[in-house]
């Protein structure tokens, strides 16, 4: 249940960045669409979770400390969700969504890390050679950019993936925030939702002290974009079914399925981004390694 729970969080994911590239060509979002995306998401998961609690839905396991897992919601969301992203979407839109995503590959390293330092978890050797496989997938990217003939494309790329890399290592801490939240006594709707309202107040408070949220949500009133809202739709799903495949499995293996996303992302590329997504053979071969190294660990 879990297995399937992450595969299918890594398909909503994939959907979600080849649709917010598509918003990224069409409008140029100032924050590259991280406020739209955040609000939609936190708007469609907190409202399904109060017409589950009105029809009667448990929110809360029983025997919980509710101020604990919410706690760690909210850690997950300002932490993974808000920092990461932020981070995250930049190198998208630098890179595009098929190496932009492969960065993100390095998630799991990070997420094997915390797990095992701060929840006890002994990784397996089939984590391990699913991590070689996301690790070796991040140097064919690195093999491709130092073949670029122009200097300043390869600075570009080193750049943006320092930027890549730092936002999955961030995502990666707030992938074991997540499962805490969970294993604390929240059930996965209520988390996901308080983890995407947590980091849209954050991102919310951080534009008014920067003096930029009237000025943005000008911007966004004057460049409406259906691609972002739908990026929107899917991340939330994403989320949610994040934390319910958190909630069935150990964390550290379900970071490494769901970074299977880039071979989801080179494939929804290939449908909506014909145009926008130079896909070479070197970042189809880096997708399709990690889409293997996290089948791996389904069969096994």
């Amino acid at each position: 249940m879990g297995f399937l729970a992450a595969l299918g969080s890594a398909i909503c994911y994939a959907l979600s960045y080849c649709f917010l590239r598509k918003g990224q060509a069409e409008s140029s979002p100032p924050d590259y669409g991280l406020l739209p995306i955040l609000a939609m998401s936190a708007i469609s998961l907190s409202g399904v979770a109060i017409i589950e609690y009105m029809v009667g839905g448990r929110l809360i396991k029983p025997g919980a400390d509710l101020p604990v897992p919410v706690l760690w919601a909210t850690c997950s969301g300002i932490v993974g969700t808000f920092l990461g992203r932020m981070l995250l979407y930049r190198a998208v839109n630098q890179l595009g969504a098929v190496r932009g995503v492969v960065l993100k590959g390095v998630s799991p390293v990070a997420t094997m890390a915390v797990a095992a330092f701060a929840l006890g978890e002994d990784p397996s050797f089939d984590d391990g050679l699913g991590l070689c496989g996301v690790l070796g997938s991040i140097l064919l990217l690195v093999i491709e950019s130092r073949l670029r003939k122009h200097r300043a494309a390869r600075f570009a790329f080193q750049s943006a993936a320092v930027i890549g890399i730092t936002a999955a290592c961030i995502q990666g801490v707030g992938h074991v925030f997540r499962q805490l939240s969970v294993q604390t006594g929240l059930s996965p709707l209520p988390a996901a939702a308080i983890d995407l309202s947590a980091a849209t107040s954050t991102y919310v408070i951080w534009l008014l002290c920067r003096g930029t949220l009237l000025a943005l949500l000008r911007w966004y009133a004057q460049h409406l974009n259906i691609w972002l809202a739908v990026a929107g739709w899917c991340s939330a799903a994403g989320v949610f079914l994040f934390f319910f495949a958190a909630d069935h499995a150990s964390v550290s293996t379900v970071a490494i399925l769901a970074a299977s996303e880039p071979v989801f992302v080179a494939l929804f590329s290939a449908l909506f981004l014909a145009r926008l997504e130079r896909l070479s053979w070197w970042s189809g071969a880096a997708a399709l390694l990690i889409g293997l190294s996290a089948m791996m660990l389904v069969t096994s």
